[in-house]
């Protein structure tokens, strides 16, 4: 199968990753109005729930952009390298969230569930190495950018 361009698995990627997107936004807003027809409330969960499903559907409009390039045939571009160095960031945002949800939890909240602790700074550990595996990628995005470049001139 091939990777770059209109029917690519990049392309793929890219229509799922738009379903996702929508289907996100549709549950971050309906989910009041359907926990509200079971006679449940949110109460405080609204502040670990909302802010981490933001940060989700701007990383995964992030990827949206990114698998453009691919459909475009550009996947080496100074573009690429900006937007995922702009995810890394958001996902480190997305892993302070984790940490304070977690902290919360434990000093707050008071809470000896250990499943849930667990959860937490399972997701904390995770969000903080996709920021820096993103910020290594960006990186490495870069210098084969600058190669493109060099090696186009030399042409």
């Amino acid at each position: 199968m091939r990777i770059i361009g209109k029917n690519g698995l990049g392309d793929l990627l890219k229509r799922f990753l738009q379903v996702c997107f929508w289907g996100g936004i549709i549950i971050l807003i309906a989910l009041p109005l359907v926990l509200q027809g079971f006679g449940v409330s949110l109460n405080a969960s609204w502040i670990v729930i909302y802010p981490n499903g933001i940060v989700l559907l701007v990383i995964t409009h992030k990827f949206i952009e990114l698998f453009d390039s691919l459909k475009n045939h550009n996947p080496f571009c100074v573009r690429n390298v900006k937007i995922l160095k702009s995810t890394g960031m958001i996902a480190l945002i997305g892993s302070l969230f984790w940490l304070f949800d977690l902290l919360y939890e434990v000093i707050l909240a008071k809470s000896n569930d250990f499943v849930v602790i667990a959860t937490l700074a399972f997701l904390f550990i995770l969000f903080l190495g996709v920021a820096i595996a993103l910020d290594m990628l960006s990186e490495l995005l870069k210098e084969a950018t600058e190669y493109k470049k060099e090696n186009e001139l030399t042409i």
